[in-house]
């Protein structure tokens, strides 16, 4: 999917008109601070049925002040968007001074509060740093330049490692990009996402823990099929665990080390969740 992430300086853009299938909204910074042009923009997205991420820039006032001020300006939203923090150096003293510790309590903190794993914005650089949690999704950015841009198919980005993360859910690579109804410079992503909406719902909302096999039928077996399309495989989403079903099964066990014994249960759901 193609998109943008936006805050205030592009409080004059029409969603209507921007050709994007999901946009990131500035919400928060810091424990006050809320986007002048959050809920104008919000509602636009919903109106116009965009995609939703929402975000909360860090500042260093306390990673629980900083989550619960997001939490109080984005909480109507909930389970409908994906919630993000952005992690930069700019305007953030805990940046050097803990390094990644301190985006790890806010995340930790955030999911413990909603149910929702969030995701964590940062460049490539500073995924390669440190030694980062991967159970939280990555939406990395990298720019090969500032030539101005429209969406990539194939966006750019160098052959080295992101980390602790195998690849980005979200890949951010132009901060010049143009598209049309828009006179400006906008944030250019892509997302690798089959199914945002999962990523806005509370984690206990899924039926994690009941076991299936070959033979399975049911609303488990259509969840595992969806999760298992998210990482590649093209299965039919029937409710029915097939040979196919199985076999994708296998494969992805075999891939995440895994006993492949094609049987999903505790750890398989976990592996397919996180």
């Amino acid at each position: 999917m193609n998109g943008i992430d936006i805050s205030r300086y592009q409080k004059g853009i029409n969603l209507s008109l921007v050709p994007c299938e999901f946009v990131i909204i500035k919400a928060t910074q810091g424990t006050s601070y809320t986007s002048p042009t959050f809920y104008k923009q919000i509602l636009s997205a919903i109106e116009n049925g965009k995609k939703i991420g929402v975000y909360h820039y860090a500042a260093g006032g306390g990673y629980k002040a900083e989550a619960d001020h997001f939490l109080n300006i984005v909480k109507e939203y909930l389970g409908k968007v994906i919630l993000v923090l952005d992690w930069e150096s700019d305007q953030n003293p805990e940046f050097k001074k803990r390094n990644h510790e301190y985006a790890i309590d806010w995340l930790k903190y955030v999911r413990e509060k909603t149910g929702i794993t969030p995701f964590i914005y940062m460049s490539k650089s500073v995924c390669r740093a440190y030694g980062w949690d991967n159970s939280f999704p990555l939406w990395c950015a990298q720019y090969k330049n500032k030539a101005i841009t429209g969406y990539q198919k194939s966006p750019w980005t160098d052959a080295k490692s992101f980390g602790a993360w195998k690849a980005p859910l979200i890949f951010q690579y132009s901060s010049s990009g143009r598209l049309p109804n828009y006179n400006g410079n906008l944030d250019l992503d892509k997302a690798y996402i089959s199914d945002w909406d999962r990523y806005c719902q509370p984690e206990e909302v899924t039926p994690t823990y009941l076991t299936i096999r070959r033979g399975s039928k049911g609303e488990a077996v259509k969840t595992a099929q969806t999760f298992l399309n998210t990482y590649g495989f093209n299965l039919k989403v029937d409710g029915i665990f097939g040979a196919l079903t199985e076999s994708a099964t296998l494969e992805f066990q075999a891939k995440n080390n895994l006993i492949p014994d094609g049987i999903i249960g505790r750890k398989t759901w976990s592996a397919l969740t996180r």
